[in-house]
């Protein structure tokens, strides 16, 4: 359409001066994020073979809160969490409709939320060969029988999967049916134990949360992006705080990695 391609015109018009400038022009920006690495300190730096040998990373205090933490939720609660993966999301009826309604009560619900993705968006995307890349994890309570239904999950994440990486994206909970734990369960604990028997190297569960995720085995790690500033004034004053930023997240990710839950990863930039 008409209006496709004069946004298309748009975008590449930025492209192209962006393209241009001199790359001193730029600011780059180190920030840290938290990433679970697929690699057993204890074993030469091979994958974990099962989630129990990941469990065996940590002390064992932990390993009772981990293993209490799941119990709560499968034996407790009765809940599973089923992956499903690519062109297997197409099998089930009105799951990326129900993806989406997940995906909108995280939205809903906070302050600083905002829709950024409609459903056309996702309904697009199954129609794409990018649905290889997309991994749900659905939420669903144990009762409603060996095979998902869509109208029974209400809870679940909306991930990518692409060249052995887990990207972890959008976490939702249908209004009411908050269970505690299970956030945990569904955003990291199934989420690290499917990417162990996929063999996955790498997962990224995105910004935020720091905290509870390094106490849960995620090693802090450098991001990198550069950015251009037009206002002169502006750019010496970001500047100068990239600098101190950049120190600080340094000194941050050393300290941190150097008393790791689970131990022996290595300075990652």
């Amino acid at each position: 359409s008409s209006d496709e391609d004069e946004l298309k015109g748009r975008v590449q018009s930025l492209l192209n001066r962006l393209t241009y400038k001199d790359n001193n022009e730029y600011l780059r920006r180190t920030s840290v994020q938290y990433h679970w690495m697929n690699s057993n300190a204890k074993n030469e730096g091979k994958p974990y073979e099962s989630f129990d040998d990941y469990l065996n990373a940590f002390k064992s205090k932990r390993r009772i809160q981990i293993r209490r933490e799941r119990r709560s939720i499968i034996q407790g609660e009765k809940i599973r969490i089923d992956a499903i993966h690519g062109e297997d999301i197409l099998k089930y009826d009105g799951l990326i409709e129900r993806m989406f309604e997940i995906y909108m009560s995280t939205v809903d619900k906070m302050l600083y939320g905002r829709k950024y993705l409609s459903k056309e968006f996702f309904q697009m995307l199954a129609k794409t060969n990018f649905i290889k890349n997309m991994c749900f994890m659905c939420a669903r309570y144990i009762d409603t029988g060996d095979r998902l239904k869509a109208e029974d999950v209400f809870a679940g994440t909306i991930n990518v999967e692409k060249d052995g990486v887990f990207y972890g994206r959008y976490w939702g909970c249908l209004q009411g049916q908050e269970v505690k734990n299970l956030h945990f369960e569904t955003c990291y604990w199934a989420a690290i134990e499917y990417c162990i028997t996929k063999g996955l190297k790498r997962m990224e569960p995105g910004a935020g949360g720091g905290d509870y995720k390094w106490a849960r085995g995620f090693d802090p790690a450098l991001i990198h992006s550069v950015h251009y500033i037009v206002h002169p004034g502006l750019r010496r004053a970001v500047s100068q705080f990239l600098d101190f930023e950049t120190e600080n997240n340094v000194e941050v990710l050393e300290y941190l990695l150097s008393r790791s839950a689970v131990g022996g990863n290595k300075l990652r930039e």
